[in-house]
């Protein structure tokens, strides 16, 4: 969990939310399928709700889309959409931001 919460910290600092990094490399890795919030928050042990304000920025951005869903899907999905390049840049961004050690007496 250290490690999620240095990402976190660094995602707040440089792209503006706690969240949006890890939401980001979770859209890089998905492809076409996507990727339900629900199912990332649950695996990250998070609420869903900390990925609306992202994922909706992004969708406003034109990065983002919102998968229509299958008949009798409840859940919902979003994929990475726009500029290829884009998404290879953000996704190796946060790849660097994974790599990046925590400052000495960091909690």
């Amino acid at each position: 969990m250290q490690h999620a919460e240095e990402l976190r910290r660094l995602s707040a600092g440089v792209f503006g939310n706690r969240y949006r990094a890890e939401l980001i490399a979770a859209l890089a890795d998905a492809g076409e399928s996507g990727v339900c919030l629900g199912d990332l928050a649950m695996a990250r042990q998070v609420p869903a709700s900390v990925y609306l304000p992202p994922v909706h920025t992004l969708i406003r951005l034109g990065l983002v889309q919102r998968v229509p869903p299958a008949p009798g899907e409840r859940r919902r999905f979003y994929r990475r959409w726009g500029s290829a390049q884009a998404w290879q840049s953000l996704a190796a961004t946060v790849a660097r931001l994974k790599e990046h050690p925590a400052p000495s007496g960091a909690a």
